[in-house]
């Protein structure tokens, strides 16, 4: 029984260190810049990856998204993610366009959490 509990502890042990490597090794990106957004009203949001991932420790499927035929998400963190590759400037179908995607995901989850930035100028802060 120890011997299993023994091999059960190891097992976990390297899964949750192989979880934080893939984490902290995700680039710290400070704005969100797609070529989809042709004409900005407002400059491009940012966003720092490290601050969401790390630190407030909110699960990269949250935001990363790749749904099979049965509307299970698939994604995994060996893949690129890149949310205009899906999402375009116009709706296509079922994927709305990236604008209202990310608007729904940060907003979504800001206003459910009752933190952060959901107002335009705070994501979208006008160059000095």
């Amino acid at each position: 029984m120890k011997k299993n509990l023994a091999v059960y502890s190891v097992i976990v042990v390297l899964a949750s260190l192989c979880v934080c490597a893939s984490v902290y090794a995700q680039e710290d990106i400070m704005s969100l810049e797609h070529d989809v957004f042709v004409d900005r009203q407002r400059p491009a949001a940012v966003f720092p990856h490290a601050l969401h991932a790390d630190d407030v420790g909110i699960d990269c499927l949250e935001c990363h998204h790749v749904y099979d035929k049965s509307g299970e998400n698939v994604w995994d963190e060996t893949e690129e993610s890149d949310c205009t590759a899906c999402h375009g400037l116009e709706a296509a179908g079922k994927v709305m366009p990236a604008m209202k995607a990310f608007h729904a995901n940060c907003q979504g989850c800001h206003t459910k959490e009752g933190k952060g930035p959901v107002t335009c100028g705070e994501c979208h802060p006008r160059e000095k």
